[in-house]
């Protein structure tokens, strides 16, 4: 089971100890919640967040965006993806997957609109990175973006399972039916039907009240790969994969090869060490500037 425990231990600590960011502002832009961290230098870089499985931005990207704005010339904009925190939807469902993949985009246009000529980086954290392949991948994107990072991506129940930890009891417990059947109508049935269950700990749930214990099968869907190898290797952008060493969820060294043997060349990979599932968001922001450095390095040359 990933640790919450340590993870919110640290993010209390974090939290107190690091100096607060230049300036927060918050709005919301077509239902979605947008919270932006804006850097005292002048912004040459933004980089657009996307929290976990159930989780929002509250939950602990905050450290994460203090961390990368206070660097440098980086903005950090944390949103809520639809049906989560203080986005708009009912919890855990949407209409149809493509409804978050176009969000996505809608929240593209108003960070490209609010600091012309920056460029751009998306990071998905978890199930938001496996949302950010399908919306490269499964969906044809109206706005540009510089590159991806994954964070401890989640690939899903159709990567390699040798790449999965076995642990007594999953984060996720997953109803099929619904599912295939809403594959052999082709998205015609149970679409609405609540089919996965994050289990949160009951003492998360109560310091965490907004988080989100259940998803529709549409809801699954849009966040979940269905050919990860494919995807992976189809990938447009520059891509940077992390993955946490002493991840609950995958093994590391194992998913950085499955990552490697995907043979897209756009894509690098990185182990950070002594990091969890959770708590690598608080040890990767050498990371992050590495990667925007290097972006912006061959944008320059």
């Amino acid at each position: 089971m990933i640790d919450f425990i340590s993870f919110n231990e640290q993010s209390a600590q974090l939290d107190s100890s690091l100096p607060r960011a230049e300036k927060i502002t918050g709005c919301q832009i077509d239902g979605l919640y947008i919270r932006v961290y804006e850097p005292k230098d002048a912004i040459e870089e933004v980089l657009l967040v996307y929290h976990g499985g159930g989780a929002n931005s509250d939950a602990g990207y905050d450290i994460l965006a203090r961390q990368v704005s206070h660097d440098g010339a980086v903005c950090v904009c944390l949103t809520d993806i639809r049906g989560h925190g203080r986005s708009t939807g009912q919890r855990g469902k949407i209409s149809h997957p493509q409804q978050i993949w176009r969000d996505v985009d809608t929240v593209l246009g108003h960070v490209r609109a609010t600091f012309p000529g920056a460029r751009i980086h998306l990071l998905g954290h978890s199930s938001g990175g496996g949302m950010l392949i399908n919306y490269f991948t499964r969906y044809t994107p109206t706005q540009k973006s510089d590159s991806l990072i994954l964070l401890a991506p989640e690939f899903g129940p159709f990567a390699p399972a040798k790449i999965r930890r076995g642990v007594l009891l999953p984060f996720a417990s997953v109803k099929t039916w619904p599912f295939v059947l809403n594959a052999l109508t082709r998205g015609l049935l149970c679409g609405d039907q609540f089919a996965v269950t994050l289990n949160f700990p009951e003492e998360v749930l109560a310091l965490k009240p907004g988080f989100v214990s259940r998803y529709s099968v549409n809801m699954a869907n849009a966040l979940t790969p269905r050919h990860p190898a494919k995807q992976l290797t189809a990938l447009p952008l520059p891509v940077t994969a992390l993955f946490a060493e002493q991840d609950e969820l995958y093994d590391a060294r194992l998913t950085a090869e499955f990552v490697k043997a995907c043979g897209n060349q756009n894509l690098r990979s990185g182990i950070i060490q002594h990091s969890q599932h959770l708590g690598c968001m608080f040890t990767v922001s050498e990371e992050i500037r590495q990667h925007v450095m290097g972006i912006a390095g061959k944008s320059e040359a």
